[in-house]
């Protein structure tokens, strides 16, 4: 594997990781919006404001190309490691979140909605994605 792919390799996992963080704030507004404002009238634009914001600021960021295709793997046996650790942060972190659910589950139940907790689940499972990979391709 030549130097080239390597760096070709880090440089998606960069855009990756930095995807992620964008569609995790995003998906994190739109579950704590109603929260905050007791409505959920404005939430699809609220959503839709915030998802584009977040995918100009990754293509600002991330240094977006069309060229670069989506691969399940990475060649290189480093990247893939490190891959493999942040999916194992996404899943401790689900569990715990799901379980401060089931803690706070008697609060929660008249407040919130299933849509509102499944888009919160998915923000928590970006977030972690993407702080685990740009932590650790840090060191």
């Amino acid at each position: 594997m030549s130097n080239h792919d390597i760096k070709n390799e880090e440089k998606f996992m960069g855009q990756n990781a930095w995807f992620s963080l964008f569609m995790g704030v995003t998906l994190l507004i739109i579950s704590v919006y109603p929260l905050l404002t007791q409505t959920s009238a404005p939430l699809l634009f609220i959503g839709t404001a915030a998802f584009l914001g977040s995918f100009c600021m990754f293509v600002i960021r991330g240094g977006f190309t069309w060229k670069m295709k989506y691969h399940l793997t990475y060649k290189d046996e480093y990247l893939n490691t490190i891959d493999t650790i942040a999916y194992k942060h996404v899943v401790l972190g689900l569990l715990f979140s799901m379980g401060g659910v089931y803690l706070f589950s008697d609060d929660l139940a008249l407040e919130v909605s299933h849509t509102m907790m499944a888009s919160f689940y998915l923000a928590v499972m970006c977030l972690i994605y993407g702080v685990s990979i740009l932590w650790q391709s840090k060191d």
